[in-house]
């Protein structure tokens, strides 16, 4: 389903050359849940923005279900309608409340009249626990709660592929629960899943295939007993072992 080849990502900050991304390939198939792990500044979330270019790669390809989506003649937008993604940060829009922030992708881009995106919006925001935030506005939110928001926008378009940037960073641990629980519903149904995230309930129950990345680099990757039972890297057993065990 998506078939990403030698991405490279450069950052010159100053006199530094930065490596974001150093030449990283992967394939994805269809109704996989793959996870992306590793140290803090391996380039995970770089890599995860690069394909929805919401990051452009310095060099190398993204084809998503056979086009690449790095030739500058292709509408990305189109594509992004197909790619839902939620981010570290959540971005909401700060002139429209919690409810409007859902359903206005379902209006705009889906073509959804206002009562059926209501009543869909109202539903995702209940499954994620703040149904009763439906009319507040961004700013009257936690930033845990504002994840939650941008958590049920990015389910809300029905997208064949999730791009989950550590979804459940800032969310309250006795809400968590709601989203794995949605995140694990989505993945049932057949859809496909690249999440950068740590969180053990998620590793263990859907997910298919465990990347581990450094430097930019994709060190190991495989089916994820492979990876949890028999790394071929002591750093990624150590990885995996704490990860699992705390």
């Amino acid at each position: 389903m998506i078939a990403i080849t030698n991405l490279s990502k450069i950052y010159q900050i100053g006199d530094e050359t930065v490596h974001a991304l150093d030449h990283a390939s992967l394939h994805v198939s269809e109704g996989e849940f793959v996870s992306i792990i590793g140290p803090s500044g391996s380039g995970k979330s770089t890599f995860l923005r690069c394909l929805n270019l919401l990051e452009m790669p310095t060099a190398g390809s993204v084809v998503f279900e056979g086009t690449d989506i790095t030739d500058p003649h292709v509408n990305i937008n189109k594509h992004r309608q197909r790619m839902g993604m939620v981010f570290v940060k959540p971005v909401l829009f700060s002139h429209l409340n919690i409810i409007e922030n859902v359903m206005i992708g379902m209006m705009d881009l889906k073509g959804m009249n206002k009562e059926n995106a209501y009543e869909k919006a109202r539903t995702l925001l209940a499954k994620v626990g703040i149904a009763d935030k439906a009319e507040a506005y961004p700013e009257q939110l936690s930033a845990g709660k504002k994840q939650l928001a941008t958590i049920a926008r990015a389910f809300s378009l029905d997208p064949e592929v999730l791009l989950l940037d550590e979804p459940t960073t800032n969310v309250d641990p006795i809400m968590k629960g709601g989203v794995e629980t949605l995140i694990k519903d989505y993945a049932k149904l057949g859809n496909t899943v690249v999440i950068v995230s740590h969180e053990k309930e998620l590793l263990n129950s859907v997910c298919d295939r465990i990347i581990y990345m450094k430097a930019g680099r994709i060190i190991e990757e495989g089916p994820k007993e492979k990876m949890i039972n028999c790394p071929e890297h002591a750093e990624v057993k150590e990885f995996l072992e704490l990860l699992l065990t705390s």
